[in-house]
């Protein structure tokens, strides 16, 4: 189980690591952010905008109480690092979210998942060690 966690975690870095770079690259630790969202948002969640993401698909909700640790926010590639105290519970609102805001969960098992829809590819993952998110245009 320790190594599918591990390879699951390291396709998500890699993936992270298949955008271009580009100028206007931003790598950057973040502080706790999490504001409301539109109101087509559940209740609970917050768009990638509130927490400071340029780029990225606008339809994607979050965790409103979200601790971002760090971002990666290029046009064709966003990557986050959450608190990853907030692992578990992430994995389960995009559970929860992903299909009701347009996009079709491609594999789910073991607080890992990737999906796909409004022209990015996404996968998320948790362990004992980190939780991420990751998004590409394909």
């Amino acid at each position: 189980m320790i190594a599918r966690r591990a390879v699951a975690c390291m396709a998500a870095l890699l993936l992270a690591g298949c955008g271009a770079a580009h100028p206007g690259t931003e790598q950057t630790p973040l502080p706790a952010t999490g504001r409301t969202s539109a109101a087509s948002a559940p209740s609970e969640g917050a768009s990638l905008r509130d927490f400071g993401v340029e780029n990225g698909p606008a339809a994607l909700m979050l965790p409103k109480d979200l601790v971002v640790d760090y971002r990666v926010d290029n046009p064709n590639n966003v990557t986050l690092v959450i608190d990853v105290g907030q692992g578990l519970s992430t994995y389960q609102f995009l559970r929860r979210n992903l299909s009701g805001a347009g996009f079709r969960i491609t594999a789910d098992g073991q607080q890992s998942l990737t999906f796909t829809g409004r022209g990015w590819e996404g996968a998320y993952t948790v362990s004992e060690s980190v939780a991420a998110l990751t998004l590409r245009t394909p």
